[in-house]
């Protein structure tokens, strides 16, 4: 009978105690919310847009070390010119020979479309190249061309052709030094042809096999072959717009006034919004694809700058914030997460240097990734937060 007597007496005491926990739905602790005596009044969500000032900005930057080399226009890029440099030492067994024909090898790979020829010339340059650094546009070179072996100069490149003749005179001159080599420019004029998509794409020196090459054949009837050891594509992108483009480059840099909410506002999601133009994107040259295996992804990375100064070096470094890959040929609008970099700003743990979008692969790869830049599709950010909630009492 006394071990019965306990269960009861532990059972009313536990309802006892329940009827006086903390559960707000309880009759004691929701008096105390009702009538003021607990003041919680937690806020309520926010959802703030702020306007958006985009601009595209030049970085200087140049792809040189490149799998393929590439001349022709391509969704607003051209590629104005291909350079290449050799190395002319002979062979001990060949000093003192003479050339009886030479030719220019270039590895052809793709043309787009397939039957595409493109006007071109060769050049010596006046000036010489690393394909380690950055070129940003066409070097300087001898504006009349280096003919072929009947004294013509202008050829047509294709993708049925990878032997190019060009004067001995020029050859024999490079191999023994009397003339400077310091590299051939193989040109072609831009204004003349007006198709929007056009390319002839060619095996780098970085690819790894048969790279471009002067071949010769020696009066004595041997031969010898030069191997190129620098070369590199030329692209020049002048189009207006919101534009990110790797290996030229261009990022985009936004600036934007969290002026009207409060530093003390919690950001429950922050987001920068655009629209992309699928219209205007590029993934990369269809060689890339088909004969490297690179894919048409963009990748992109946000950061914010260390300085808003888009002339200091502190605009082209910062912390990153976002980082993604999406294809730049789709239009949609897409929302780059800006996770705790909102509230760092909002509450002056970080100054607004802005945000800076640029191709992760800017060094590396040449593609365009663009967004609407007016009107309704405008970027803007869009920020969803509440305010802490009130433990002053009743009012």
């Amino acid at each position: 009978m006394k071990l019965k007597s306990k269960y009861w007496i532990a059972a009313a005491f536990l309802a006892f105690a329940l009827s006086c926990s903390s559960d707000p739905e309880g009759p004691v602790s929701q008096q105390f919310v009702d009538d003021g005596t607990y003041g919680v009044k937690g806020g309520d969500i926010h959802r703030v847009v702020l306007p958006v000032t985009a601009v595209t900005v030049s970085v200087p930057q140049g792809v040189g070390t490149g799998r393929l080399l590439i001349l022709g226009r391509l969704q607003g890029i051209e590629y104005r010119a291909v350079l290449l440099k050799f190395d002319f030492t002979l062979k001990a067994e060949d000093v003192g020979k003479r050339i009886s024909s030479a030719r220019l090898h270039l590895p052809m790979q793709v043309a787009t479309p397939r039957e595409f020829r493109l006007p071109a010339t060769f050049h010596e340059m006046y000036s010489t190249f690393s394909d380690t650094s950055s070129v940003t546009e066409v070097p300087p070179y001898d504006p009349v061309p280096i003919p072929d072996s009947l004294g013509m100069a202008d050829d047509t490149l294709d993708i049925e052709r990878t032997e190019y003749d060009i004067d001995t005179s020029f050859v024999n001159g490079w191999i023994s030094g009397t003339r400077e080599h310091k590299g051939i420019a193989i040109i072609w004029d831009a204004a003349a042809v007006t198709d929007s998509t056009i390319s002839i794409e060619m095996k780098a020196r970085e690819y790894g096999s048969d790279p471009p090459a002067v071949r010769v054949t020696f009066t004595d009837g041997t031969s010898a072959t030069f191997g190129s050891i620098d070369d590199y594509s030329v692209a020049i992108f002048e189009e207006p717009g919101l534009n990110s483009v790797g290996g030229i480059a261009r990022r985009v840099a936004f600036s934007y006034d969290p002026a009207g909410i409060p530093e003390r506002a919690m950001v429950n999601a922050a987001s920068l919004v655009l629209k992309v133009r699928g219209d205007q994107g590029f993934g990369g040259a269809i060689g890339e694809q088909l004969v490297i295996g690179y894919t048409a992804l963009f990748n992109y990375y946000l950061y914010a700058p260390n300085s808003s100064d888009t002339l200091s070096s502190g605009f082209l470094k910062g912390t990153g914030v976002d980082q993604n890959v999406l294809d730049p040929m789709i239009s949609r609008t897409i929302k780059l997460s800006l996770r705790g970099y909102m509230g760092d700003v909002l509450r002056n743990a970080r100054a607004n240097t802005g945000l800076v979008l640029q191709s992760n692969l800017e060094v590396f790869r040449i593609q365009r990734l663009s967004f609407v830049s007016g009107g309704a599709d405008a970027p803007y950010i869009e920020i969803y937060y509440s305010l802490p909630a009130d433990f002053g009492g009743a009012q």
